[in-house]
Protein backbone atom coordinates (compact mmCIF):
# COMPACT_ATOMS: atom_id res chain seq x y z
CA UNK A 1 0.00 0.00 0.00
CA UNK A 2 1.47 3.28 -1.06
CA UNK A 3 1.42 6.34 1.20
CA UNK A 4 -1.20 7.71 -1.52
CA UNK A 5 -3.56 4.98 -1.15
CA UNK A 6 -2.85 5.84 2.67
CA UNK A 7 -4.06 9.34 2.29
CA UNK A 8 -6.68 8.34 0.39
CA UNK A 9 -8.73 5.77 3.17
CA UNK A 10 -8.19 8.55 5.48
CA UNK A 11 -9.71 11.50 3.67
CA UNK A 12 -12.53 9.02 2.92
CA UNK A 13 -12.81 8.00 6.66
CA UNK A 14 -12.60 11.76 7.43
CA UNK A 15 -15.54 12.71 4.47
CA UNK A 16 -17.68 9.85 6.31
CA UNK A 17 -17.55 11.32 9.34
CA UNK A 18 -18.28 14.89 7.96
CA UNK A 19 -21.57 13.10 6.53
CA UNK A 20 -22.56 11.61 9.90
CA UNK A 21 -22.18 14.80 11.40
CA UNK A 22 -24.27 16.67 8.78
CA UNK A 23 -27.77 16.51 10.22
CA UNK A 24 -26.63 17.68 13.12
CA UNK A 25 -25.33 21.41 11.72
CA UNK A 26 -27.64 24.43 11.88
CA UNK A 27 -28.99 26.09 8.92
CA UNK A 28 -27.08 29.01 8.60
CA UNK A 29 -24.61 28.85 11.51
CA UNK A 30 -21.13 29.04 11.50
CA UNK A 31 -20.61 25.79 11.67
CA UNK A 32 -22.53 24.99 8.58
CA UNK A 33 -19.66 27.01 7.28
CA UNK A 34 -17.16 25.32 8.69
CA UNK A 35 -17.86 22.17 7.76
CA UNK A 36 -19.14 23.39 3.75
CA UNK A 37 -15.18 24.42 3.59
CA UNK A 38 -14.00 20.72 4.99
CA UNK A 39 -15.71 19.26 2.69
CA UNK A 40 -14.83 21.51 -0.41
CA UNK A 41 -11.17 20.56 1.30
CA UNK A 42 -11.23 16.64 1.57
CA UNK A 43 -12.93 16.44 -1.93
CA UNK A 44 -9.91 18.67 -3.24
CA UNK A 45 -7.80 16.31 -2.09
CA UNK A 46 -9.40 13.00 -2.81
CA UNK A 47 -9.16 14.46 -6.41
CA UNK A 48 -5.72 15.19 -6.41
CA UNK A 49 -4.88 11.70 -4.58
CA UNK A 50 -7.02 9.96 -7.01
CA UNK A 51 -4.87 11.46 -10.29
CA UNK A 52 -1.81 10.67 -8.15
CA UNK A 53 -2.84 6.98 -7.82
CA UNK A 54 -4.34 6.83 -11.28
CA UNK A 55 -0.92 8.29 -12.98
CA UNK A 56 1.47 5.89 -11.06
CA UNK A 57 3.37 9.16 -9.78
CA UNK A 58 6.16 8.11 -7.23
CA UNK A 59 8.22 11.76 -6.28
CA UNK A 60 10.38 9.46 -3.49
CA UNK A 61 12.28 7.98 -6.31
Amino acid sequence: MTIWRLLFTMNAVLLALLALTWPFVEPGSSAETITIVSLAFIVASMVGLAAIIRLEWDPFR
